[in-house]
């Protein structure tokens, strides 16, 4: 699920099909910060890919770690009390 969500928050492609078989119809978030991703090894290894892998760190891995320090801290202070 969360593959689908990342996909609708990047600025490429046709959108992500949330409602398929049912409905075709494709779909993009309001907030669509995340590079798209170039498509082969060497693309990937160019400067357009260390964009966009620090644009996932960026918009994905540093949010991420910061919701699970804060977690963690109130878990942490919770056992305190």
């Amino acid at each position: 699920m969360s593959h689908g969500i990342l996909d609708a928050m990047t600025n490429g492609g046709r959108g992500v099909g949330f409602l398929i078989p049912f409905d075709n119809k494709r779909f993009f978030f309001p907030c669509r910060n995340i590079l798209v991703s170039p498509i082969g090894i060497q693309e990937f290894f160019s400067s357009w890919g260390i964009k966009v892998i620090f644009s996932e760190i960026k918009h994905v891995t540093f949010p991420c770690f910061l919701i699970l320090a804060v977690r963690f801290l109130v878990i942490k202070i919770k056992h305190r009390i």
